[in-house]
This record gives structure tokens, C-alpha cells and sequence, in this order.
């Protein structure tokens, strides 16, 4: 669907207006919006305010760079759009993620979908270029009256009847000082495209969600993906959930954990690893929740090795959390158990901070707890922390087993390294002398780059 390419100004303009103005569900309850914002410059393009609608345009396209949404198309009028429509958490992708499909919701979401599939065939060209026809009409327009004055002038000195042609009378004369301005040249008019037509950034439900996006930037009818947006949210989950297997969770408000290194895998977590993996799967697989402990020295890597579960499996997510208020708590809950995907609970240094974790560590061993989260907690000491019913311990790094991890984060980050291992334990031997404190995997990470440093 190509109107607004070919269309007259004031049909472009009010089919903008329409547009917008129909869209109901998946509109932004904020404004001045994005697409509010348009449809004021389509309102002002109709009304001759060239200028007008040129401001409006530039706070447009300040919010559309601003904007939330993933750059995917190579136009960021159109990843908007996509925004709106895919992830963005509308009450539709909400009730789709708990797998309730409501017949009045669908047919809202189809409504609104056609709509931004129309829009989605407009660029910054098009306002433009009816933004400079209408002042050329009203230009036009203009000479006409000042025309017809003429006519009727002549015809008073010769006596004749006038037959002036209709004109508008609010329409100003050249001069005059209500007369539109000319809009600026198209070369001032800040450009939607930003040039490449790929997914930017990787998300973890990129395997569904490319597809998605090819086939609403290909299609010129948006009803049809209703379905497979249903199907999407269903599996995937809404929002913030499409986005990453990382969270964290502060007040009762989720957001996007801080990105990390991918964890090396350590001979020396074999055996806490495979018992919270076996804990996992019975979890993945839908057996009740079991709260876990994993519980040893500091800085062994308890938090790590819990993390590192939700590379293991790609339908887990990790939710990194913070102290909260019982309200907070029971707010989180209810938003985890509404999405179709399960969600491990970490809790670290649980021990450590008991009381303010207690209201937390109540709902994750009590009868409030959702099927489809696990609670995970991270201490030095089992002590006092019954409550978890699995426990997983984590022994203190000898000598010998620090040596080995030191060697394997070594090859893991420098393959093409031989590990010195008489260099790397003399090292370990010197940091413990030194240092007066326990070997652990921090130890081990900075001698490993000590050594790295050294040979490369």
C-alpha cells in the first residue's frame, strides 16, 4: 500500500489523523507521543502552519530517537511501530503470555494492527512533500483571490456584472502579515532512516522474533501476525521477557541486569554443578519447586555457578534479587507466574543479610511460592537455612585445585597459550604468602591474567 506516496496533501494529512486517532490498545498512554506528535503535524499541514508542522516533525523525530524500540528495519519511524506492536507490554501480549486468548482483546489487537500497517508505509518524505504542496496550494489560492478582486474591479469601471469564481475568504493574501511561511528546504528535514535493515543488539527470543519482524516490515496488511503474535507471547513471554535470560529485581520493579563475562566452566564446580543442574531439569520438567542452597567459602563462585544455568538452558530465566518488602515480594510473584517461561530466583549471600531478606525467604519456602519459580540461594554457611530443602556444597580451593583452575582459565580466555603449570604454582603459592587470605577463583582469575600478560 503505497497512498501516502502518491496522495494530495489534505488527504494524506486527514488519512494520518484517522490512523492514529483509531488506534486504541496499542496506543501510548503518554503524551505528547511519537505518533501524537505526527498526527499534530498532520492537523497542522491541513491547516496551512508549514512551519508548525516542521517543529512538530523535528519533536517527532526526537522521541522516535529516544524511543524504546529495537532498531531492525533501517527506519526508526517503522521500528516504532514494530515497538508498539511486539514489545511493548500491552494488555493483549499480557493476556497472550498467560495463554488466555480474549475474543475482545483479539479483535482490538487486529484493529489496531491494520492501522500501524498502514503507517507503516509512511516516511519523513511523505510529510515533507505534503507539507510543501499544501503551501503550494494555499500559494495558489492566494493569487487566485488577489484575481479575483481584480475582476471585479475592471468590471466596476465597464459597468459589467462581475463573475468572480468562489474563493475561500479566510485565506490571507500575499503580504498579509498571517500569510504562511515556506517550509524549510527537504534537505532540513531530519532523515527516519538510519541505514542498516538488521536486529541490533541479540535477544533471547531472537529464534521466533526475526522472523516477526521480516514479515511485518514485508507485509502490507498487519491483521494477519495476530495469531502469530498470540503464539509468540505464549511461549516467550511479553515485554522486558522477550528481551533477555538476565534480570534483576530492585523494590519489586524488574528490570535489566548489567551484562557479564560468560562464566568459564571450572573442573572444580563439577560436582555443584551437576546437583543444581539435576535440580533444574526436575524443575524445567514441572516437579514442584525445591528451594536450593548452595552454601561454601566466600568468592568460590556460588553466584557464577548459579548463573551460569541460564546459558544451560535457553527457557530459564535468572532474576537476580534484591531485599524487598513482602508487598514487593507477592507483586513479583504474580508478575513471574503470569508469563509462560521459568524464572530462577537468586538470592545472594543470603546468610549474610537474614533479616532483610526475610520476608523474601518466607514467600520462597511458604505456600505462596509459583510453580514456575525456583528459588536459589547463595551463603557461606547452612546454618539457620532449613528452610531450603536442597543443599548444595561448595568445599574450599587446595592448593592443587587452584592451580588447575588458574590452568583452565588460561586456555579458556588464551588457547594458544601452553599453561606454565610451575609458573602457575609458584604464583598461587606467592598470592597466598602475600596476600594472607584463601585461595578462590578471583585469586585464580587475576593470576591467570598475571600469566597471560607475561607470555603473550
Amino acid at each position: 500500500m503505497r497512498f501516502f506516496h502518491d496522495c494530495l496533501p489534505r488527504d494524506g494529512a486527514a488519512k494520518i489523523i484517522s490512523l492514529i486517532s483509531h488506534i486504541t490498545l496499542l496506543n501510548e498512554e503518554k503524551e505528547p507521543n511519537a505518533l501524537s506528535l505526527i498526527k499534530d503535524a498532520a492537523f497542522a499541514i491541513i491547516a496551512g502552519d508549514c512551519m508548525g508542522a516542521y517543529k512538530l516533525y523535528h519533536d517527532c523525530a526526537m522521541k522516535l530517537l529516544l524511543s524504546p524500540a529495537r532498531r531492525v528495519s533501517g527506519d526508526m519511524f517503522m521500528d516504532h511501530l514494530i515497538w508498539l506492536a511486539v514489545e511493548r507490554e500491552h494488555a493483549f501480549a499480557k493476556s497472550s503470555a498467560r495463554g488466555e486468548l480474549d475474543e475482545a482483546l483479539l479483535m482490538s489487537f487486529r484493529s489496531d494492527l491494520a492501522a500501524l500497517g498502514e503507517l507503516a508505509s509512511l516516511d519523513w518524505h511523505d510529510i515533507y512533500r505534503m507539507c510543501a504542496e499544501r503551501y503550494r496550494e494555499l500559494q495558489a489560492k492566494s493569487r487566485y483571490a488577489r484575481d479575483d478582486i481584480s475582476v471585479m474591479s475592471s468590471a466596476a469601471w465597464t459597468g459589467t456584472e462581475p463573475r468572480p469564481k468562489p474563493q475561500q475568504k479566510d485565506v490571507p493574501l500575499p503580504g498579509d502579515a498571517a500569510a504562511p511561511l515556506p517550509p524549510p528546504s527537504e534537505s532540513e528535514w531530519l532523515s527516519w532512516s538510519y541505514g542498516e535493515k538488521e536486529p541490533r543488539g541479540e535477544y533471547a527470543a531472537d529464534e521466533v522474533l526475526e522472523e516477526i519482524y521480516i514479515r511485518l516490515m514485508e507485509s502490507p496488511d498487519w491483521r494477519g501476525m495476530a495469531e502469530d503474535l498470540f503464539n509468540l507471547f505464549a511461549s516467550s513471554g511479553s515485554g522486558i521477557f522477550l528481551k533477555t535470560r538476565l534480570l534483576k529485581c530492585a523494590g519489586g520493579t524488574l528490570g535489566l541486569a548489567a551484562a557479564r563475562h560468560e562464566a568459564v566452566a571450572l573442573s572444580v564446580q563439577d560436582n555443584a554443578k551437576q546437583a543444581l543442574g539435576e535440580r533444574i531439569i526436575a524443575f524445567m520438567r514441572g516437579s514442584r519447586p525445591l528451594p536450593v542452597l548452595i552454601h561454601g567459602p566466600k568468592a568460590i563462585g556460588k553466584t557464577e555457578l548459579a548463573l551460569s544455568m541460564a546459558d544451560e538452558f535457553p527457557e530459564l530465566r535468572a532474576v537476580i534479587i534484591e531485599p524487598m518488602a513482602g508487598a514487593d515480594v507477592h507483586r513479583l510473584f504474580e508478575r513471574l507466574s503470569a508469563q509462560p517461561l521459568r524464572f530462577m530466583l537468586l538470592i545472594e549471600n543470603a546468610d549474610a543479610y537474614s533479616p532483610l531478606w526475610s520476608p523474601l525467604l518466607c514467600a520462597c519456602t511458604g505456600g505462596g511460592l509459583p510453580d514456575n519459580v525456583l528459588p536459589v540461594a547463595t551463603g557461606t554457611s547452612a546454618s539457620g537455612m532449613e528452610e531450603f530443602v536442597v543443599k548444595i556444597a561448595m568445599d574450599k580451593l587446595e592448593l592443587d585445585a587452584f592451580v588447575n583452575t588458574v590452568k583452565e582459565l588460561v586456555e579458556a580466555q588464551a588457547p594458544y597459550l601452553q599453561a606454565d603449570m610451575g609458573w602457575i604454582r609458584n604464583a598461587s603459592v606467592d598470592y597466598q604468602l602475600d596476600a594472607h587470605d584463601e585461595l578462590n577463583i578471583p585469586a585464580a582469575k587475576l593470576i591467570a591474567q598475571r600469566y597471560m600478560a607475561e607470555h603473550e
